[in-house]
């Protein structure tokens, strides 16, 4: 069984430092993502250059990603990583793992 990789690009709606975007997005992590059926884990990844945010997560199956996208809109631990990413700048990619090198 091939796990689902979901890479989200995006950029910032609101004027933070690194260090507290970070922050929200451990709060994230720890109190939704983790909590949703199917996470394995997740990355967060930082381009300077291009001022871009990267989230690398892992999930047993794409319904179990999809329905954790769905209720991020609605979970009260998620509104301050909402209200942080500007919607006209996500871009996702969900795809099937096809390996793993180490």
């Amino acid at each position: 069984m091939h796990i689902i990789t979901e890479v989200v690009t995006m950029k910032l709606a609101v004027d933070i430092t690194r260090d507290a975007f970070v922050s929200i997005v451990d709060g994230l992590e720890m109190n939704f993502h983790s909590k949703q059926p199917g996470f394995i884990d997740s990355e967060l990844i930082y381009d300077e250059k291009n001022d871009t945010w990267i989230m690398i997560q892992h999930w047993e199956t794409a319904e179990q990603l999809k329905e954790a996208s769905r209720k991020i809109f609605e979970d009260s631990a998620a509104k301050s990583f909402v209200k942080c990413v500007d919607p006209k700048n996500v871009k996702m990619i969900i795809a099937p793992q096809l390996g793993v090198w180490k």
